[in-house]
């Protein structure tokens, strides 16, 4: 009986060992649901929307805890991974990297493009790809609305009605610095896969970053009424627009607008200031004080199993934005909005004159200035008429009779006709 039961228990932990090594055959699974990275290398199967996602975040966690001499490969893993899809999702071999440096910032803008005859117009759709840890919200799902648009687009090419520019950007936590190069450089400049593009020519830049945390999925076209929001809007009712004036200030200004929006600080800025018609796709909550963005946001706790667990309808907003810049581009009147969209740009130069915060700021120093001086007059009065020898309740003592004029003795006949003179005299 003992030989069976051991003969027993060895079958048993040969299938358990059996078991657990199947277990550690299948692909490793983050603590927080992400899977571990890949080696690196190019993917040959076109994933779906929610695996794009978890192996982004996968791949941005392994480049995060990279010592030095593992970072740059762990970085080229994440870029192979995005071109490789974005090659799968648009059948062609148009997406590459693009190089760029400033000072000691450097990285690649990933480009992709979808290219329609006849045309010299385009539409630029974009999202920055790098991130803090995981980066889950901020931005592997606005890189996910890039590759779900790209697809999307790629299905109804012979719908569309001018070049559709799609560019995933480095370095946006580190101030706009890829967005900003490409405006100004890699735009115009010639590449493999295209001629330069002249900023004139760009009808409208879309852009998603952030759009899964927070109570709202919001559109922020000009602080204004506009055609293009109005059409955007029309495709889908998960979007709202940004509140008009709403955490809007005059008397700060970090990009150049002329104004401040709290919500400006993202890739369609360099395009904006460049007098392109912009629309930026951000979830989040707008209170009193302005906009209120997740709390997860640039940490790292900004994962995607957070993610997964706090907005579990994150891919509807994927989805919501994705199919509304679809929609919006191969709508029939979409040509005549994005060419009239520049007239309705709020005009710098009169509205939001670069000199309003300086004279804002000048009148306040003024007011200041004579509410200063009025001060000061009154504590000199203060001071003068403290020091003053006070005997009675008022602030001037009466002078004694004796200390104007004195008495001279009358006459000895009170009826007698003597002048005021014979009875006293006045002193000087």
């Amino acid at each position: 009986m003992k030989k069976y039961l051991i003969v027993l228990l060895a079958a048993l932990l040969t299938l358990l060992a059996a078991v657990n090594g199947m277990a550690f055959a299948e692909e490793p699974v983050a603590s927080d649901g992400a899977t571990n990275a890949s080696d690196g290398e190019e993917p040959t199967v076109l994933l779906d929307t929610a695996d794009f996602i978890r192996q982004l975040c996968a791949l941005n966690a392994a480049a995060a805890s990279a010592n030095v001499s593992e970072e740059a490969s762990a970085k080229q893993a994440v870029r192979e991974f995005i071109l490789g899809q974005f090659r799968l999702a648009l059948g062609n071999d148009t997406p590459i990297e693009r190089l760029f440096g400033q000072d000691d910032i450097g990285g690649y803008n990933l480009e992709a493009m979808i290219d329609v005859e006849g045309t010299d117009k385009c539409v630029v759709i974009g999202a920055h790809y790098d991130a803090i840890g995981e980066g889950a919200n901020d931005n592997a799902v606005g890189v996910a609305v890039l590759f779900d648009t790209m697809k999307r687009l790629a299905a109804k090419q012979s719908q569309l009605p001018c070049d559709v520019l799609f560019v995933a950007f480095d370095c946006e936590e580190d101030g706009l610095v890829g967005s900003y190069m490409y405006v100004n450089n890699q735009l115009s400049a010639a590449t493999g896969t295209r001629s330069g593009i002249d900023i004139q020519d760009v009808l409208v830049m879309f852009n998603a970053d952030s759009v899964a945390l927070g109570d709202n999925l919001y559109l922020m076209c000009e602080n204004k009424h506009t055609d293009l929001a109005d059409l955007i809007l029309s495709k889908s009712q998960a979007l709202t627009e940004k509140p008009y004036a709403k955490g809007v200030t005059d008397l700060a200004d970090n990009f150049g607008y002329g104004y401040y929006e709290f919500v400006q600080g993202t890739d369609h800025t360099p395009f904006r200031l460049s007098g392109v018609p912009t629309a930026s796709f951000f979830a989040g909550n707008f209170d009193l004080l302005g906009y209120v963005g997740g709390s997860e946001m640039n940490t790292d706790d900004d994962t995607f199993g957070n993610l997964v667990n706090s907005t579990p309808d994150y891919l509807d907003r994927v989805y919501a934005v994705s199919g509304a810049i679809c929609d919006t581009v191969t709508d029939e009147n979409f040509m005549s909005v994005a060419n009239n969209a520049r007239k309705q740009l709020i005009n710098n130069n009169l509205t939001f004159n670069r000199w309003w915060p300086s004279l804002v700021v000048l009148g306040v120093l003024i007011i200041l200035a004579v509410f200063a001086v009025l001060y000061y007059r009154k504590l000199q009065k203060k001071a003068l008429l403290g020091n003053a020898d006070v005997k009675t309740g008022n602030v001037f003592d009466k002078p004694a009779a004796e200390d104007i004029f004195s008495f001279d003795k009358g006459p000895s006949d009170p009826d007698s006709d003597d002048d005021i003179d014979g009875i006293f005299t006045f002193k000087k």
